[in-house]
Parts: structure tokens; sequence; C-alpha cells
């Protein structure tokens, strides 16, 4: 277990990417703590990785609020003693370019996605350095070629980005790593979403499927599998870096 009682914080993790990391982590023998605003949510999939056990955690946060994220990682730390990873996965999309965005989506969404991983990286990280730990922040593969119609979004994706190597560097000599991965399309229930608001749904599946090298779009568990690799000791001598998990749709996009 490349994970063995490891404390890893999850933001957004009751679906979608963030599930497929903790699920992933849970595997390789770390305790999770999932958090999510969505109760029923986050609870199942808490008692799923074993908080019966002790091996898991939900917290109810709102990643829009300071207090509330503080007050999450202080209830991991006070449940387990200290923090190893985090995981700023939590985010939201909306389509619209900049002259559509409203002032107020526009906050919502730098809030939500930038905002949040500030936040969380600020208030971890001092328990970090007790551990020598990690930070794995979820972009987008929008992050590096943009996006149409995406104006907020790709705007924080950059920003994950341009975040990431800033914490690399300047706590390296605290022994904390920091990376980012920018995934491609990946079978979500977002991606579903969007896949069925289209005119012909299967017709836009098999395009989206045709515009990647590999001939199809990722899973939640790849994406876990990569994570894992970040966050454990293998990686040891990697910080800065990006990691896109995009089946090669990026080589052409």
């Amino acid at each position: 277990m490349r994970l063995k009682d490891k404390v890893a914080i999850i933001t957004g993790s009751s679906k979608g990417i963030g599930e497929g990391i903790a699920r992933v982590f849970h595997k390789e023998g770390a305790i999770v703590v999932i958090v999510d605003r969505n109760v029923d949510a986050g609870m199942k999939m808490a008692h799923e990785l074993g908080a019966e056990e002790g091996r898991s955690i939900f917290v109810k946060t709102d990643m829009r609020e300071s207090q509330e994220i503080q007050d999450m990682i202080n209830k991991t730390v006070e449940t387990f003693g200290k923090i190893d990873i985090l995981v700023n996965n939590v985010g939201y999309h909306i389509s619209k370019n900049a002259v559509e965005t409203s002032e107020e989506e526009w906050e919502f969404i730098q809030e939500t996605n930038l905002r949040s991983t500030f936040l969380c990286s600020k208030y971890t990280i001092p328990y970090l350095m007790k551990t020598k730990g990690n930070i794995i922040n979820i972009s987008s593969m929008v992050g590096q070629v943009g996006q149409p119609n995406a104006a907020a979004y790709s705007s924080t994706k950059g920003g994950q980005i341009a975040m990431t190597k800033n914490m690399a560097i300047d706590f390296a000599p605290n022994s904390i790593r920091v990376n980012v991965i920018c995934p491609g399309w990946i079978q979500t229930p977002l991606v579903e979403d969007w896949f069925n608001q289209q005119e012909d749904p299967e017709a836009a599946r098999k395009y989206i499927y045709g515009q990647h090298p590999l001939g199809r779009i990722g899973t939640i568990e790849e994406c876990g599998h990569l994570a894992v690799f970040i966050a454990s000791d293998e990686a040891g001598f990697i910080t800065g870096s990006v990691f896109n998990i995009d089946g090669g749709v990026t080589l052409g996009y």
C-alpha cells in the first residue's frame, strides 16, 4: 500500500474526479477526509470508505467560506492528529464568454475554484510542514490551452497551475511538494450531463471520443491512480510539475 495510514483531505470528493481519487487512495491505505456540501452523498462516501473503522470521515464544507474551511482542517487534525496530503479538487464550470459572464458568476467561479485552492493550502500547509506532506491541485487542460465560452473557468484553472509552481518554490525548503493534475475529458456526472444536453447525445459522444488519439475519454479511477503516484514516496523528487491526463486530446486541441 503506497499511502498506508496517510491522512488525505480531498475536496469535492462525493462524485466525479474527487470520488475516483478518494476511492483509489482508500485502496492504497490512506485515511480519507471527504469534503463536500452534499451531506447525503458525503456521508455515503465516507461510510463506503470505512468511517465505522476510523478510516474516513465526512466534513460538510462550503468551499467559499474561509471559516468553514478552517473548521474542516481543524476537525481533521482533531480526529486523526495530522494531515499528510491535500487534494484541491472542488470546482465548478459555466459555459459563457467574458461578455456574457455576470460579475456575480465570475466571483462565484473564482471563489469556488481558485480562492478555495488558496485557502485550503494556506491553512493546511502548517500541518504539512510537520509531516513533510504534499499538495495536489486538480486543474484542467483548459488552464493550458483555453476553451471557447469558459472565461471564468479557464482563468481559475490557469491560476491553479501558476499557484502550484509558486507554492512548490516557496515551500520546497519545508520538504512540501506541490503538483498539479490537468485532466481532459473524464467520464463524470458533469460530462455525462453535457452529452445529454446536446441535440444528438450519441453523435456528440462519438465526436468527442474521436478527438482523442486513444479513442475514448478517461475514467475517474485513472485520475485516482495518477494522484496516488504523485502523493506517494515514489514521486519524492517531483514538485512544481504539471501532469496531463487527457488521452492525448490536447496534442491537437
